[in-house]
Protein backbone atom coordinates (compact mmCIF):
# COMPACT_ATOMS: atom_id res chain seq x y z
CA UNK A 1 0.00 0.00 0.00
CA UNK A 2 1.36 3.60 -0.89
CA UNK A 3 2.44 5.69 2.05
CA UNK A 4 1.74 9.56 2.08
CA UNK A 5 4.39 11.47 0.80
CA UNK A 6 6.50 14.18 2.22
CA UNK A 7 4.55 17.30 1.30
CA UNK A 8 0.97 15.37 2.81
CA UNK A 9 3.05 14.08 6.14
CA UNK A 10 4.43 17.74 6.12
CA UNK A 11 0.70 19.33 5.74
CA UNK A 12 -0.95 16.88 8.53
CA UNK A 13 1.73 17.77 10.59
CA UNK A 14 1.32 21.54 9.93
CA UNK A 15 -2.38 21.62 10.72
CA UNK A 16 -1.64 19.64 13.56
CA UNK A 17 1.04 22.14 14.95
CA UNK A 18 -1.50 24.85 14.15
CA UNK A 19 -4.52 22.76 15.86
CA UNK A 20 -1.96 22.93 19.22
CA UNK A 21 -1.54 26.57 18.76
CA UNK A 22 2.38 26.24 17.39
CA UNK A 23 2.67 28.22 14.61
CA UNK A 24 6.16 27.95 14.44
CA UNK A 25 6.28 24.01 14.24
CA UNK A 26 3.63 24.39 12.11
CA UNK A 27 5.45 26.61 10.11
CA UNK A 28 8.41 24.62 9.59
CA UNK A 29 6.18 21.61 8.85
CA UNK A 30 4.60 23.62 6.04
CA UNK A 31 7.72 25.27 4.16
CA UNK A 32 8.63 21.61 2.83
CA UNK A 33 5.68 20.76 1.39
CA UNK A 34 5.29 24.34 -0.40
CA UNK A 35 8.84 24.05 -1.90
CA UNK A 36 8.55 20.57 -2.76
CA UNK A 37 5.16 21.79 -4.43
CA UNK A 38 6.25 24.64 -6.16
CA UNK A 39 9.21 22.86 -7.46
CA UNK A 40 6.31 20.43 -8.84
CA UNK A 41 5.07 23.75 -10.82
CA UNK A 42 7.87 25.35 -11.77
CA UNK A 43 10.71 22.88 -11.54
CA UNK A 44 13.60 24.97 -13.47
CA UNK A 45 13.18 28.05 -11.08
CA UNK A 46 15.30 28.67 -7.88
CA UNK A 47 13.81 28.28 -4.23
CA UNK A 48 13.10 31.74 -3.66
CA UNK A 49 11.69 32.68 -7.05
CA UNK A 50 9.22 29.23 -7.35
CA UNK A 51 7.71 29.45 -3.71
CA UNK A 52 7.20 33.43 -3.96
CA UNK A 53 5.43 32.76 -7.28
CA UNK A 54 3.77 29.71 -6.15
CA UNK A 55 2.49 32.07 -3.18
CA UNK A 56 1.37 34.83 -5.65
CA UNK A 57 -0.65 31.98 -8.04
CA UNK A 58 -2.89 30.69 -4.69
CA UNK A 59 -2.82 34.27 -3.24
CA UNK A 60 -6.53 34.58 -3.92
CA UNK A 61 -6.94 31.33 -2.37
CA UNK A 62 -4.89 31.60 0.71
CA UNK A 63 -6.24 35.25 1.75
CA UNK A 64 -9.95 34.05 0.90
CA UNK A 65 -9.81 30.84 3.19
CA UNK A 66 -7.93 33.31 5.74
CA UNK A 67 -9.93 36.23 6.40
CA UNK A 68 -12.95 35.53 3.91
CA UNK A 69 -11.75 38.33 1.72
CA UNK A 70 -10.22 38.22 -1.47
CA UNK A 71 -6.43 40.48 -1.22
CA UNK A 72 -4.08 40.21 -3.92
CA UNK A 73 -1.04 42.35 -4.82
CA UNK A 74 -0.64 44.05 -1.48
CA UNK A 75 2.64 45.63 -0.96
CA UNK A 76 3.61 47.32 2.50
CA UNK A 77 6.50 49.28 2.88
CA UNK A 78 7.82 47.35 -0.32
CA UNK A 79 6.81 43.95 0.59
CA UNK A 80 4.33 42.01 -1.03
CA UNK A 81 2.35 38.47 0.92
CA UNK A 82 4.70 36.27 -1.11
CA UNK A 83 7.91 38.23 -0.33
CA UNK A 84 6.94 38.43 3.27
CA UNK A 85 5.99 35.06 4.16
CA UNK A 86 9.29 33.81 2.08
CA UNK A 87 11.59 36.70 3.37
CA UNK A 88 10.65 36.87 7.31
CA UNK A 89 9.04 32.38 7.22
CA UNK A 90 10.60 30.16 4.94
CA UNK A 91 14.47 31.91 4.84
CA UNK A 92 14.45 32.61 8.69
CA UNK A 93 13.40 28.95 9.24
CA UNK A 94 16.08 27.66 7.04
CA UNK A 95 18.69 29.37 8.28
CA UNK A 96 18.27 29.93 11.63
CA UNK A 97 15.73 27.69 12.83
CA UNK A 98 13.14 29.94 13.51
CA UNK A 99 10.36 32.89 11.87
CA UNK A 100 11.60 36.27 11.98
CA UNK A 101 10.50 38.36 14.17
CA UNK A 102 8.80 40.80 11.67
CA UNK A 103 6.18 37.26 11.13
CA UNK A 104 3.90 36.67 13.47
CA UNK A 105 0.77 34.34 14.05
CA UNK A 106 -2.13 35.18 16.47
CA UNK A 107 -5.51 33.38 17.63
CA UNK A 108 -7.79 36.59 17.77
CA UNK A 109 -8.16 36.67 13.73
CA UNK A 110 -6.42 40.39 13.71
CA UNK A 111 -4.43 41.54 10.78
CA UNK A 112 -1.70 43.84 11.44
CA UNK A 113 0.85 44.90 8.39
CA UNK A 114 3.49 47.49 8.69
CA UNK A 115 7.27 46.64 9.66
CA UNK A 116 5.71 43.58 11.49
CA UNK A 117 2.94 41.05 9.61
CA UNK A 118 1.06 39.60 12.53
CA UNK A 119 -1.25 37.88 10.40
CA UNK A 120 -4.31 35.26 11.91
CA UNK A 121 -3.25 32.13 12.48
CA UNK A 122 -6.00 31.09 9.58
CA UNK A 123 -3.33 32.53 6.98
CA UNK A 124 -1.12 28.99 7.81
CA UNK A 125 -4.78 27.20 7.20
CA UNK A 126 -4.84 28.98 3.68
CA UNK A 127 -1.70 28.59 2.97
CA UNK A 128 -1.93 24.61 3.53
CA UNK A 129 -4.74 24.52 1.25
CA UNK A 130 -3.12 26.59 -1.15
CA UNK A 131 -0.42 23.42 -1.35
CA UNK A 132 -3.22 20.73 -1.15
CA UNK A 133 -5.37 22.08 -3.86
CA UNK A 134 -2.75 22.56 -6.46
CA UNK A 135 -2.90 20.31 -9.11
CA UNK A 136 0.52 19.27 -8.97
CA UNK A 137 -0.82 17.35 -5.72
CA UNK A 138 -3.69 15.48 -7.06
CA UNK A 139 -1.99 12.43 -6.07
CA UNK A 140 -1.24 13.37 -2.46
CA UNK A 141 -2.84 11.57 0.40
CA UNK A 142 -3.23 11.48 4.46
CA UNK A 143 -4.17 8.64 6.66
CA UNK A 144 -5.82 10.78 9.48
CA UNK A 145 -9.80 11.22 9.57
CA UNK A 146 -9.25 15.45 9.21
CA UNK A 147 -11.37 17.78 7.45
CA UNK A 148 -12.21 21.50 7.05
CA UNK A 149 -14.78 24.00 6.28
CA UNK A 150 -14.53 26.20 3.38
CA UNK A 151 -17.02 29.01 3.04
CA UNK A 152 -19.86 26.77 4.68
CA UNK A 153 -18.77 23.24 3.21
CA UNK A 154 -16.92 21.20 5.20
CA UNK A 155 -14.23 18.90 3.16
CA UNK A 156 -12.30 15.56 4.45
CA UNK A 157 -8.41 16.95 3.76
CA UNK A 158 -8.16 13.81 1.09
CA UNK A 159 -11.08 15.33 -1.29
CA UNK A 160 -9.18 18.32 -1.21
CA UNK A 161 -5.79 17.40 -2.74
CA UNK A 162 -5.36 18.50 -6.26
CA UNK A 163 -9.15 19.99 -6.04
CA UNK A 164 -8.21 23.64 -7.25
CA UNK A 165 -11.19 24.10 -10.03
CA UNK A 166 -13.78 23.35 -7.34
CA UNK A 167 -12.32 25.13 -4.29
CA UNK A 168 -12.15 28.24 -7.06
CA UNK A 169 -15.51 28.11 -7.58
CA UNK A 170 -16.61 27.32 -3.91
CA UNK A 171 -15.06 30.61 -3.11
CA UNK A 172 -16.48 32.76 -6.75
CA UNK A 173 -19.86 31.74 -5.48
CA UNK A 174 -19.38 32.67 -2.21
CA UNK A 175 -18.38 36.41 -3.71
CA UNK A 176 -21.07 35.59 -6.45
CA UNK A 177 -17.89 36.64 -8.99
CA UNK A 178 -17.73 33.66 -11.71
CA UNK A 179 -14.73 35.87 -12.54
CA UNK A 180 -12.83 36.17 -9.66
CA UNK A 181 -9.76 34.14 -10.50
CA UNK A 182 -10.00 35.12 -14.19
Amino acid sequence: MPQPSSISRRIQSCINYVSAGDYESAMVNFFPAIDKTAKRRRPKDGVGKRIRRFISDQEAIITAIATGHVFRNIFVNGVSFPEAIYKFGRTPIAHEGELDPRLTFNDAGALQIGNTWNLSSSYITGLCVGVMVAQENSQEFIKAPLSLTIFGREFQINELWGAEPLVKKIIADAFRNPHLFD
